[in-house]
């Protein structure tokens, strides 16, 4: 696959730029994330049983394209230290929930364009139809011994506007693209500890010129003073 190669730009030194890494604590949970550049255009093994990540995204996905901006080794997580169990947000995962088959959203010219073309015996045979806005579903990726369940439990709302001390705050992009000049896509991680409390933010804001406008967001919210490792993924 050579997708997105004819559209990612290469500055010259910035390849081999190592990744920031940050982490906190706030009680039992411990928040780390990294970022770095954009995924590379070409493969970078450098032995047979070592993949690089170039060829790891080429074999891990069927998109026939990525967004421009592909963030492969930014990734925040929040683990509970004492049980070793952790929620990861990252790149590749939610890229897996994209529909690589589909094409659901059609920019705002694009019945103009097909009337343009109606006697065309071609016009609706679309080459590797995938949802090219890449919207995802992804609320995160459990670690080993992370199970879900409905709660009826809800954030402090008074922490949450509480004036308290900010410890700690990170924001990282998993990926981002322009929609060929029609709009924008972005999926974003936003992480804030408070003296009580720490706040994870997935949004993926998606705007088609003239068509739609949504965004889309899971909030992770775990508690400093809790016995149980529990950890509340809201809508």
């Amino acid at each position: 696959k050579q997708w997105y190669q004819r559209r990612v730009r290469v500055f010259p030194g910035r390849e081999d730029r190592p990744p920031t890494l940050t982490s906190t604590k706030l009680g039992p949970w411990e928040v780390s994330s990294q970022q770095c550049h954009i995924l590379r255009t070409t493969c970078r093994c450098t032995a047979a049983t070592i993949k690089c990540n170039h060829c790891t995204y080429s074999d891990s996905l069927e998109l026939p394209d990525l967004p421009e901006m592909t963030f492969d080794r930014n990734w925040l997580v929040l683990r509970h230290s004492p049980s070793g169990r952790e929620i990861k947000l990252n790149t590749l995962d939610a890229l897996k929930m994209v529909d690589a088959h589909n094409d659901r959203v059609k920019v705002s010219y694009a019945n103009e364009w097909l009337e343009t073309r109606r006697h065309s015996e071609h016009i609706n045979n679309t080459v590797k139809p995938f949802d090219w806005t890449f919207t995802t579903a992804y609320t995160g990726s459990l670690g080993d011994g992370v199970k879900v369940r409905e709660t009826e439990d809800t954030p402090d709302k008074e922490k949450l506007l509480r004036r308290d001390q900010i410890l700690y705050h990170t924001e990282v992009v998993l990926f981002e693209d322009e929609l060929a000049d029609n709009g924008c896509s972005k999926l974003v991680v936003k992480c804030r500890v408070m003296p009580s409390f720490v706040l994870i933010l997935l949004r993926q804001y998606l705007r088609v010129d003239k068509v739609m406008y949504r965004v889309q967001e899971t909030r992770i919210y775990a508690v400093r003073d809790i016995r149980v490792p529990h950890l509340k993924v809201l809508p």
